[in-house]
């Protein structure tokens, strides 16, 4: 029986991830732990601007934050969204982290015809519809890539972030 390696050394890489009610998908955002240096090239080295199209940036925890939050609403959601909205409302449904309901946030949302419906605390275990039929397949997928990536090293090279974009592009 195959079995994962893990040395117990972890890193945060955050995945935001957002479906439309038509079923297609805006561009995945990656939140990279890193200190005040910030997102390092060799990171990133595999993504292709003319392949791939990511939202990527870098928290000292690797978690969404209020800026990082903001940033997405503009650069991902509105963006991605904006044309086939055409003049109507867009319907934005977030969990409560704090970084979806900063008044910096909600004007934004305000202003651009963004309707958020915040899910209410502690509930998104159990109300989260993408759980099963989105983010289950993907982790079941990801860690697939994740085991053969390391079974290829025989055990004798672990993941680095280096690593995480290829294998998560993959999935």
């Amino acid at each position: 029986m195959r079995q994962a390696i893990q040395d117990g050394n972890r890193e945060w890489i955050s995945l935001l991830a957002c479906i439309c009610a038509d079923g297609s998908a805006l561009d995945p955002s990656l939140i990279y732990e890193a200190g005040l240096e910030g997102l390092l090239s060799g990171w990133v080295e595999d993504i292709n601007p003319e392949e791939h199209s990511a939202f990527i940036t870098s928290s000292s925890s690797g978690w969404t934050n209020d800026e990082i939050g903001l940033a997405w609403l503009e650069q991902v959601f509105d963006r991605c969204t904006r044309e086939k909205a055409g003049r109507s409302y867009r319907l934005l449904i977030v969990d409560g982290h704090g970084s979806h309901i900063t008044i910096d946030f909600l004007n934004y949302c305000d202003r651009h015809r963004i309707l958020v419906a915040v899910f209410p605390p502690h509930s998104t275990h159990t109300l989260q519809p993408l759980d099963v039929c989105m983010f289950k397949p993907l982790s079941t997928t990801y860690s697939e890539e994740l085991s053969a990536f390391l079974h290829r090293g025989q055990g004798l090279s672990s993941i680095a972030k280096r690593d995480f974009f290829s294998l998560f592009w993959k999935s």
